[in-house]
């Protein structure tokens, strides 16, 4: 099976709308996308997390306190890493790297709060910064990859989270060579998650 790309066929987008408490997601991380104010950082953290299941203060400790990782992003380059993100409209082999590095920046940056990389939580707060580019990693979206790629081994660059590189090389091919053909459009990050979490049947 051949990639959409290279089989002539539209070059649209397929739907990916996923609810409107998503939308309230996307449209606060469009709204304020800087890490310049505690208020703003600390309620991205607190709803972004809590509404993936994946919040920052789990298993974090005793001393742990979402303020002072909101000053850790703050003083982060964290800005930086996400505008390399929103300029890219479609994530591919070749730029997938800067993907990668930006999540490892933050999950960097999540266990010098926490103690924990926290690398579910990087890939949901980095794709509402950036939807178009970063792949949502949790548990059961990489089970359900690797059960339908079973075969499938990929070389991984080493100085990224070699479990998310491993998932969004997973995501990569899956996406070209088996979603999109049967889709038979683009599909966005969140549109694949749809996909692999069978919220939405083709």
């Amino acid at each position: 099976m051949r990639a959409l790309e290279s089989l002539g066929t539209s070059m649209e987008y397929a739907e990916d709308y996923s609810g409107w408490g998503n939308e309230v997601l996307y449209r606060m991380c469009s709204e304020r996308p800087l890490h310049d104010s505690f208020d703003i950082v600390v309620g991205k953290l607190w709803i972004i997390g809590r509404s993936y299941s994946a919040s920052i203060e789990r298993k974090a400790g005793k001393d742990f306190n979402i303020v002072d990782a909101a000053q850790i992003l703050i003083d982060s380059d964290i800005d930086a890493a996400i505008d390399e993100l929103r300029k890219i409209n479609r994530p591919t082999i070749d730029n997938i790297f800067i993907v990668l590095n930006a999540h490892k920046i933050l999950t960097d940056l999540f266990a010098s709060a926490t103690g924990i990389e926290k690398r579910s939580l990087a890939s949901k707060y980095l794709h509402f910064h950036a939807p178009r580019s970063v792949f949502i990693y949790d548990s059961i979206a990489n089970k359900q990859l690797r059960s339908r790629l079973p075969r499938k081994r990929f070389e991984v660059p080493g100085e990224y989270d070699r479990a998310y590189s491993a998932f969004c090389y997973r995501c990569l091919h899956y996406r070209d060579f088996e979603f999109e053909p049967r889709l038979g459009a683009l599909s966005t990050p969140r549109k694949l998650d749809m996909e692999l979490l069978g919220y939405e049947a083709l």
